[in-house]
C-alpha cells in the first residue's frame, strides 16, 4: 500500500513572504538611530508590496541573458519597480551576485542579469536564484547584529547609497559562510558580512558607514537542475531546496539509496570511512567513531536487506572486518567490545552492543554465521558488566569506587546493549541473551524512568527499538506502556502546528538539529511496530484508537524535515564538490557538517518508515527486528 502525506514544511514556503511582512510591518530604529526615511526606502527596494514576480518567466529570462542565448524570452509583465538580486553559482567558482531596481519588474531583473552576463565565465554550467525582498528593516554595521535564532538564515544584508554602489548578502550566505554566532543571543558577524558587502558594492571598507543598510526578507527560487527544464523553479529556505510534499515509500527509499551511495563512497579501502566531512570548504577531518562506525555499517546492512545491492554489501563487510579488527579484548569477560574515549565507563557496553548489531545484521541478511564467535565475545563483555538489579556498569559505579567525580554519560548505552542482545538471540537463543534484555529493560522502566515524567522522559529510540523486540517474545504489558511513554514524550517535544517559528522548522527538535530528528523517527518507526504486533492502538489520551495516527502523523512530518537536510541534485549547487556530498546529510539547520551517523540514523529511519507505509502487515508478525523475508541470501544485483 503507498501512503501520502502532504509535507507542511514544503507547503509553508509560499508563506513566507507574509510571514515577513508580520515580522516587519514597518522600517524600525536600530540601536537607537534612524537613518532613513520611508522615500529613501521606496528609492531602494522599490513597491515590495507589489505581487512578487512569476520566478519561472523571471529565471527563464535570466538564463537567456546570461547564457547569451539567441532566441530569448519574452520579458516578465510590467510591473512596478521593485529590487532583484540575482546569484549565478558557478561549479568550483564564486558565485555571482547582482542586484539592480528599474522602473518595472522586468527592468530589475534584465539589468542584474546583464551584469552578470559582462562577466567572464558565464555561459554553460552553473544555476542562477532569484531573491526578491519582501520585508526590509533598518540595520547597522557599527556592530554585530542581534536576531532571533529562528531569522538566521532567512534574513540577507543590503547596503546601498545614492551614487548606486550597491552589495548585497543573501539570505542563505548566511549560514553557507557561517557568518553568524549561536548562543545565548544569535547574532550576524558584522566582520565577516561587512567584508562581503564591501567587496560586492565596490567600496572600501570604511564606506560603508555612510551607506544605508538593510536586513530583507525574500521570496527565494532556484533553477531546477540543468537537464530538467520541464521543471519549475524550486523554493528555498535558508539555503536549501524545500522539497517536494510526497513522502511514498519509493521517496524514502530513493532518499535511503543516496544515503548508502554516500556510505560506500566516503569507505577507504582498508574499511574506514570519512568520519566527518567539511562540505562548504570540502575537506575531511580527522577524527574518528568506532560506535559510529559499527552503528553506520548496521544501517548499510539494513539497505543490502532491503535493495540488494552488491555494492552496499561488499562495503559493509569491509567496514566490519576493519571494526573486528579493532574491537577491544578484555581479559575479565574473556570478551569484546568498541570504546572511543575512556571518559564514559558505560561507552564499553553501547559499544559492544552496536557492534554485536553490526555482526547480527551482517548475519542475517546473508544467512552465514562466520562471525558468530565475534557476536558471543560481544554479548560475553555485555552480560560480565552487568549488575544484578540490571543495569550496566557506567560512570555512577567508578564515583562510587573511587570517589571521582565523572561527567554524565549518555542514556543511549542500556538500549544499544539490550538491542544487540535480542538481535543476536535471534540467531543464536541462548536464555543469557534474553534475560539480560529483559533486566536492562526492567531497569530502565522501573528505576531509571520510574519517576519521571513525560516532560522529562529521555527520547531513548534503542530502548524503544529493544522494547519492541522484547514485547514479540516476552510480551510485557510494561513494555508496551513504556514504549507508548517514549513516543509521547517526543511529541510533546517536537516542533508542530500550523504556525511553526520558522517555515522549516516543522518536525525538526531543539534548534534544528537533524540527528535527534531521525532517531525519533526511528522510535517512532519501532512503537509504531510494536502497536501493530500488540494490536494496541492507545491514545495519548487513553482512548481507544487507531495509534497510527497519533504516531504515524508526527512521525511523517519529521520525516519530511529530514528528507530536506539531505544533499541532492536540487540543493548542492552552492557547494563546490557536489558529487563528494550527493547523498550526505547535513549536521542541521544551521550547520552543513556531514557526520556517517547523521547519515546512519536518517537511513534507518527512513526505511523502516517506508516498510510502515508500503505494508499494512508490517510490525504485525513476531519476525525479531521485523524486517522482510527470512534470513537467507537474496539474488545479489
Amino acid at each position: 500500500m503507498s501512503r501520502r502525506i502532504d509535507c507542511l514544511a514544503s507547503t509553508i514556503v509560499v508563506t513566507l513572504s507574509g510571514l515577513a511582512a508580520l515580522a516587519f510591518p514597518s522600517i524600525g530604529c536600530v540601536h537607537g538611530r534612524s537613518h532613513v526615511t520611508p522615500q529613501q526606502v521606496a528609492h531602494d527596494f522599490g513597491d515590495i508590496h507589489a505581487p512578487l514576480p512569476d520566478a519561472a518567466i523571471c529565471l527563464r529570462r535570466a538564463r537567456d541573458i546570461v547564457g547569451h542565448e539567441g532566441t530569448p524570452t519574452p520579458p516578465p509583465v510590467s510591473a512596478p519597480g521593485r529590487r532583484v538580486i540575482l546569484t549565478l553559482f558557478r561549479p568550483g567558482l564564486d558565485s555571482l551576485v547582482e542586484t539592480a531596481i528599474g522602473a518595472t519588474q522586468a527592468d530589475s531583473l534584465e539589468a542584474a542579469a546583464e551584469s552578470i552576463a559582462g562577466k567572464p565565465a558565464t555561459a554553460g554550467g552553473g544555476r542562477l536564484e532569484l531573491d526578491v525582498p519582501t520585508a526590509v528593516e533598518e540595520t547597522s554595521l557599527d556592530q554585530d547584529i542581534q536576531v532571533p535564532l529562528t531569522a538566521v538564515g532567512l534574513q540577507g544584508l543590503l547596503v546601498t547609497r545614492d551614487d548606486g554602489k550597491t552589495g548585497a548578502v543573501l539570505p542563505a550566505e548566511i549560514v553557507e559562510r557561517g557568518m553568524f554566532q549561536l548562543g545565548k543571543t544569535p547574532t550576524l558577524d558584522r566582520d565577516k558580512i561587512s567584508a562581503l558587502l564591501a567587496s560586492r558594492a565596490g567600496v572600501g571598507l570604511g564606506d560603508l558607514a555612510s551607506m544605508r543598510a538593510y536586513l530583507y526578507w525574500a521570496d527565494v527560487h532556484v533553477e531546477a537542475p540543468r537537464g530538467e527544464a520541464h521543471r519549475a523553479p524550486l523554493p528555498v529556505v535558508r539555503g536549501m531546496v524545500a522539497h517536494p510534499s510526497d513522502i511514498a515509500p519509493d521517496r524514502l527509499l530513493l532518499a535511503v539509496r543516496r544515503g548508502a551511495d554516500y556510505l560506500v563512497r566516503i569507505l577507504g579501502p582498508e574499511g574506514r570511512y570519512l568520519y566527518l566531512y567539511h562540505p562548504v570548504d570540502d575537506r575531511a577531518d580527522t577524527q574518528y567513531g568506532w560506535l559510529r562506525h559499527a552503528g553506520t555499517t548496521y544501517a548499510l546492512l539494513e539497505t543490502y536487506g532491503e535493495l540488494r545491492t552488491r555494492a552496499y554489501l561488499v562495503a559493509a563487510e569491509r567496514a566490519l572486518s576493519y571494526l573486528k579488527a579493532h574491537l577491544r579484548s578484555d581479559p575479565d569477560s574473556l570478551g569484546k567490545y568498541a570504546l572511543d574515549t575512556n571518559d564514559e565507563e558505560q561507552q564499553k557496553v553501547g559499544g559492544a552492543g552496536l557492534a554485536l548489531l553490526a555482526f547480527a545484521e551482517d548475519a542475517k541478511v546473508t544467512g552465514t554465521r562466520g562471525d558468530l564467535e565475534t557476536m558471543r565475545d560481544l554479548a560475553r563483555f555485555i552480560l560480565k558488566r552487568q549488575y544484578e538489579d540490571g543495569h550496566f556498569r557506567g560512570n555512577g559505579d567508578l564515583e562510587r569506587d573511587t570517589g571521582k567525580k565523572l561527567k554524565r554519560e549518555p542514556v543511549y548505552y542500556p538500549g544499544e546493549a539490550a538491542l544487540g542482545l535480542m538481535r543476536l538471540y535471534a540467531i543464536d537463543p541462548q536464555s543469557a541473551y534474553l534475560d539480560a534484555a529483559k533486566r536492562a529493560a526492567d531497569w530502565v522502566m522501573h528505576v531509571r524512568d520510574a519517576s519521571v515524567s513525560e516532560d522529562d522522559q529521555e527520547h531513548d529510540h534503542w530502548m524503544a527499538y529493544a522494547l519492541n523486540e522484547l514485547y514479540r517474545v516476552a510480551p510485557n504489558p510494561d513494555y508496551l506502556d513504556h514504549a507508548y511513554k517514549i513516543a509521547r514524550a517526543i511529541r510533546k517535544k517536537q516542533h508542530r502546528g500550523v504556525n511553526p517559528p520558522a517555515p522549516d522548522w516543522l518536525g525538526t527538535f531543539y534548534e534544528g538539529q537533524t540527528t535527534p530528528a531521525s532517531t525519533r523517527v526511528e522510535a517512532y518507526d519501532a512503537v509504531i511496530a510494536l502497536s501493530r504486533f500488540a494490536r494496541d492502538g492507545r491514545s495519548p489520551g487513553g482512548r481507544n484508537e487507531n495509534a497510527e495516527q497519533w504516531l504515524l502523523e508526527p512521525a511523517l512530518e519529521v520525516a519530511c524535515s529530514t528528507l530536506g537536510q539531505q544533499y541532492d541534485d536540487d540543493d548542492d549547487y552552492w557547494l563546490p564538490n557536489p558529487a563528494k556530498a550527493y547523498g550526505g546529510v547535513r549536521e542541521s539547520l544551521f550547520v552543513h557538517d556531514v557526520r556517517i551517523d547523521y547519515v546512519q540514523h536518517a537511513m534507518s529511519a527512513w526505511l523502516h518508515l517506508a516498510r510502515i507505509l508500503r505494508d499494512p502487515s508490517y510490525g504485525r508478525t513476531g519476525v525479531p527486528s521485523q524486517d522482510p523475508g527470512e534470513a537467507v541470501p537474496a539474488p545479489l544485483l
